[in-house]
């Protein structure tokens, strides 16, 4: 094998590697917090959550879904695999992570000052 042909295929075993282990990996705010995998609509999820906040990774392949029907999918994923609402205005993402506020009965108040606001309807 020669040097460029050996090169390249490494590059392509290093990328490849460095795309798989990202794909589940949570924000740095959710280091050490709980963990769900959670099924909705058919699509798989794993959620981390704490008290006051969630995230929520789709983890199954989905032919390009709508961004309304992801939000809607991750604030159902969040709800289930946290017990808590989602905290209105809150929730934002795009087609594969989504974010949230929660709205738990025993967390600390939190002050929230969103640029904009996006409640998908139920």
């Amino acid at each position: 094998m020669t040097f460029p042909r050996r090169a390249a295929c490494a590059a392509l075993v290093i990328g490849a590697t460095s795309a798989l282990a990202g794909c589940d990996t949570p924000s740095p705010p959710m280091f050490g917090a709980d963990r769900t995998r959670v099924s909705v609509s058919g699509q798989d999820f794993t959620v981390r959550h704490d008290r006051m906040r969630a995230e929520s990774v789709r983890t199954s392949p989905m032919a390009d879904p709508g961004l309304r029907d992801m939000l809607l999918m991750s604030r159902a994923a969040i709800e289930a695999a946290s017990g808590c609402p989602v905290r209105s205005g809150t929730l934002y993402g795009d087609r594969v992570m989504a974010e949230a506020f929660l709205d738990c009965p025993d967390s600390p108040g939190v002050t929230l000052r969103p640029a904009q606001i996006f409640t998908p309807p139920r």
